[in-house]
């Protein structure tokens, strides 16, 4: 692979922050793995040390100077025009103009469904501006996937309230319904308005009628996609970090950590996930339907030293 002049390697350190890796290896005629934000310290210096050799801890520095911190890359799923219309159109619709205010936000319950690995993966460092974490061009792309692992449901009031239970098996709409017969109908106030996302299970005319009949009001429209729009992707970002700290042997294991962790958390960090609400609608709103810094995605946790 040709070596790059410093004063080449400069500009394209500068261009990074505003232009994409392809456009930028396209200017500067170079291949895209030079001008990778995702390339290590000591890539970078195999591919560009000029004729007087530099330690890697050098091409460190100097990344660092020009704004290009090593960071762990935020993971966020692609959305398509369709869904990032949808999530303007909902923000629209919850915004403080449009009256959703933080009293109106506190009759929402919401709920959601989420797996957590017995092992959890890494994250990939890449380099990127300190402000631009959510930058798709600095953003690594996840897929769910399968191994040990349990699946969780719960569901978070304003106040503190919240129940969380264990999931065997795949959720179906009857699966689902008993779900909510058990572990949410009980505690529901009259009143409150039940947030789900469009899971199949969620959807389906059986789990319409069910709701009707148990006279559950719905929050409507829920945009897919949208994990910085529901609070409660942080009570399972808090409960799976708590939860691999004690290093769970098993799933049962794994569960009981789990279940404790959520338990453990602060009503007060509950309160303030509600008054984030009109602040993470207008978010959604300037960034155009992206996703925004409210998205959360938890992994292990590694840090580069420069």
């Amino acid at each position: 692979m040709p070596k790059i002049h410093p004063e080449t390697k400069v500009l394209i350190i500068k261009r990074l922050k505003t232009r994409s890796t392809a456009d930028v290896a396209d200017t500067f005629n170079v291949p895209q793995r030079q001008a990778s934000p995702f390339s290590t310290a000591a890539e970078l210096n195999e591919t560009w040390s000029p004729e007087v050799p530099v330690s890697t801890r050098t091409v460190c520095q100097i990344l660092s100077r020009n704004g290009l911190h090593g960071r762990n890359s935020a993971q966020k799923p692609a959305l398509i025009k369709r869904q990032l219309k949808n999530r303007v159109a909902f923000a629209k619709a919850h915004s403080l103009l449009k009256g959703w205010t933080l009293e109106k936000w506190q009759k929402v319950d919401f709920s959601d469904e989420s797996s957590v690995e017995l092992h959890h993966s890494r994250r990939k460092y890449c380099r990127r501006p300190t402000e631009a974490r959510m930058d798709p061009r600095f953003t690594q792309k996840t897929v769910k996937f399968g191994g040990g692992k349990i699946t969780v449901w719960g569901y978070i009031q304003y106040g503190g309230v919240r129940e969380i239970c264990r999931v065997e098996g795949n959720i179906n709409s009857l699966r689902y319904q008993e779900i909510l017969a058990t572990s949410y109908i009980p505690n529901h106030k009259r009143g409150q308005i039940l947030q789900q996302d469009g899971a199949p299970s969620h959807t389906t005319i059986s789990t319409s009628k069910f709701l009707k009949a148990k006279k559950i009001k719905m929050l409507q429209d829920w945009p897919a996609q949208s994990p910085d729009m529901n609070i409660i992707e942080h009570m399972w970002g808090k409960i799976k970090e708590e939860a691999w700290k004690t290093k769970p042997k098993n799933i049962d294991e794994l569960w009981e950590a789990c279940k404790t962790a959520f338990f453990a958390i602060p009503d007060e960090f509950i309160n303030k996930l509600y008054e984030s609400l009109p602040n993470r609608m207008d978010a959604v709103l300037q960034a155009h339907g992206s996703l925004t810094r409210y998205s959360i995605w938890i992994s292990q946790h590694h840090y580069l030293i420069c």
